[in-house]
């Protein structure tokens, strides 16, 4: 999967995870291009991957909501 500025497709997730406050949630969203036989379980891998490798602490967390749709709102007039 290429990370591009504006990817394909957009994602969003939400975990709930150990902090020193207690449980906190947290919330990333971002774009990705997946490649051609990439799923949607593919993309969602390695997204919490990416995410635990930059936060170990949500390695102990529990996906609360994970969503992924194409990018474009519109399709362009042919």
């Amino acid at each position: 999967m290429a990370d591009d500025a504006q990817g394909t497709h957009f994602w969003f997730i939400t975990l709930q995870a150990p902090s020193p406050a207690g449980l906190s949630f947290f919330n990333y969203q971002g774009t990705v291009t997946p490649g051609r036989d990439n799923t949607r379980l593919d993309v969602f891998n390695e997204i919490r991957k990416d995410l635990v490798g930059r936060f170990p602490h949500l390695g102990k967390g529990v996906v609360l909501a994970f969503d992924v749709q194409p990018n474009q709102l519109f399709r362009p007039a042919s």
